[in-house]
């Protein structure tokens, strides 16, 4: 038996016995606000059941140097299930400080059997001891609650629920000078009822105060049901002002409603550490995986939407996402980067068709090497990975003719993935991201009349210029391979600048060539592959992402470059 499967069963066999044992005590139980009182003074300290410093110091010392981030934190999600106590602690070393003095943690009650008729959530005085030393309570924010009548104390409820447990070492060791106030919330209740206990929240917290949501998500979900519900709840999560609760698959509604009221009035960014779940980690029961979603808000000051080069899905890159089992396997290494934009631009490099791939083990410079087509199941991933939008002006879209365009035009139409510059659709598409207007113009000079498409693509700009906020060129162009741009291309790039054109991004040389500032417009010549199955050299290998940070307030615009790297495993990851 693999040491993770051991592990899972060994947590999941302890949860068992702790919630049988105290299920057997309940029946005696005196549930009074004074008799709770009286048992609370008889528990001097708490203590999770994994309190074993080596396995936590194994996980810390394996984490990432220098990603803590600079920003205040105003929240966070982060799952309660040990098995991915490493997903855990990266999240927690993203967002560690020593200045934060007090920490709102909320969990599920797992158990369901602790509270009065009017009681919203337990809470507990006691302190917790842990392999890096005690970790206490702040009795005065927890008192201001008492005196509400909607939370009641209850040490032994604290004990036992693992979603407060959980994550008592990792707030320890990455918050040394916090208290806390543990929230173990009713979840037989609507989570409209906890509305007012996020006010309340709000109205106690200081200026170093942060809220902690532990929650899991999809529970005995088949691994592509998790993944739908889990994209699905981060888009809610992303825009949590006005998030409809109803729509986010979670084990804990109520918590998620508790941080929607706590965080109003906040324009707030939510950046994903991870998505994964129980099977990417343990390997086991593939059909029945709980998933977890980790992130946390953070003030949000610019609009991002990430450009990226030549996306591939045939060959090599459908030989190891079906070794995988899935297309996401792909994608596995960057997906936090992906699902934290605000947009997602791509150059779709082929069709999606239902057709036998014809390119799959042929040899290199043969034929058919070069005929690309793409399993249905790419469209539902674009959408999965928060590739929203994909230019389609390439010289692989019509490698299966006009079915395989019109083909691709109806499973992309179905998942939700819009696109432009396909040959017999719109050359231009314009999407409005958080109040600023962008025009998407698609430039393919691999068509049968070059000049006709350089006329169109320039008349395209001239008509879309002073009606959008900003214009963005996407380019299929210029020669394979090489590191520098004809003059041709450089001169093209410069009348698309004067037709009105902001940005420039090129594709197709597979490798990524030199950027140009002309006329204060920036040129990205070529952005090489983000997702090919090229390996033979170094330079086919580097790929590169464009973030465009967008000021919606005075539309300034700033660019950040990301390096990517294709694993010769199909993998694509930040270099």
């Amino acid at each position: 038996m693999k040491k993770t499967e051991i592990f899972f069963t060994i947590i999941t066999l302890t949860a068992a016995l702790t919630a049988v044992s105290y299920f057997l005590l309940l029946e005696k139980k005196d549930f009074t606000a004074v008799a709770l009182e009286v048992e609370d003074s008889l528990i001097a300290a708490l203590a999770s059941p994994y309190n074993s410093k080596a396995m936590y110091d194994e996980v810390f010392d394996n984490l990432p140097q220098g990603q803590n981030t600079q920003e205040t934190v105003y929240a966070g999600v982060v799952s309660h299930h040990l098995l991915a106590k490493e997903q855990i602690a990266q999240f927690y070393s993203k967002i560690s400080s020593d200045k934060i003095e007090t920490i709102f943690l909320l969990s599920p009650d797992h158990y369901n059997h602790f509270f009065e008729p009017g009681i919203l959530a337990y809470t507990s005085k006691a302190p917790w001891n842990t392999p890096y030393g005690e970790l206490g309570a702040n009795k005065d924010a927890i008192d201001e609650l008492l005196s509400s009548d909607t939370v009641n104390s209850k040490s032994s409820a604290m004990g036992l629920e693992h979603g407060i447990y959980t994550e008592i070492p990792f707030i320890k060791r990455f918050f040394p000078n916090a208290k806390i106030v543990p929230l173990a919330l009713n979840s037989s209740l609507q989570y409209g009822d906890f509305l007012q206990l996020g006010e309340e929240l709000k109205n106690i917290s200081q200026e170093n105060t942060l809220l902690i949501v532990s929650s899991d998500f999809s529970h005995d979900a088949t691994q592509d049901k998790a993944l739908e519900n889990d994209t699905k709840s981060i888009d809610e999560l992303k825009n949590i002002a006005s998030a409809d609760i109803k729509n986010i698959t979670s084990d804990c509604k109520q918590c998620l409603a508790v941080m929607q009221t706590y965080l109003t009035d906040k324009d707030l960014r939510f950046n994903a550490t991870d998505s994964l779940n129980s099977f990417d980690i343990s390997g086991v029961s593939p059909e029945s995986v709980t998933s977890y979603v980790f992130g946390y808000y953070t003030q949000k000051t610019d609009i991002q939407i990430l450009l990226t080069g030549d996306l591939m899905f045939d060959r090599g890159i459908r030989h190891y996402a079906k070794k995988a089992g899935s297309n996401e396997f792909i994608f596995q290494k960057i997906r936090p980067l992906l699902l934290n934009q605000d947009l997602v631009i791509s150059n779709l490099e082929g069709p999606i068709t239902d057709n036998a791939s014809k390119s799959s083990g042929t040899e290199p410079g043969s034929p058919n090497n070069y005929i690309f087509t793409f399993d249905p199941s790419v469209a539902k991933t674009l959408w999965y990975e928060n590739i929203r939008l994909v230019g389609l002006g390439n010289n692989h879209i019509l490698n299966f003719g006009q079915d395989g365009e019109k083909s691709t035009h109806e499973y992309l139409e179905a998942s939700g993935v819009s696109f432009f510059g396909s040959p017999n659709a719109d050359r231009t598409i314009t999407k409005t991201v958080q109040g600023i207007k962008m025009a998407f113009v698609n430039y393919n000079e691999f068509t049968s009349t070059t000049a006709f498409e350089q006329s169109q693509a320039i008349t395209e700009i001239q008509k879309l210029k002073g009606r959008v906020d900003f214009i963005v060129v996407f380019c299929h162009w210029d020669a394979e391979y090489q590191p520098e741009p004809t003059e041709a291309t450089k001169t093209l790039a410069h009348q698309f600048i004067n037709a009105g054109a902001d940005i420039i991004i090129g594709s197709h040389p597979h490798v990524t060539q030199s950027t140009e500032i002309y006329n204060n417009k920036k040129i990205y010549y070529s952005l090489g592959n983000f997702v090919f199955d090229q390996y033979f050299e170094e330079n086919v290998r580097n790929g590169m992402g464009v973030i465009l940070k967008i000021n919606p307030k005075d539309k300034s615009i700033k660019f950040e470059e990301v390096n990517f790297y294709l694993n010769s495993g199909g993998q694509t990851i930040i270099k």
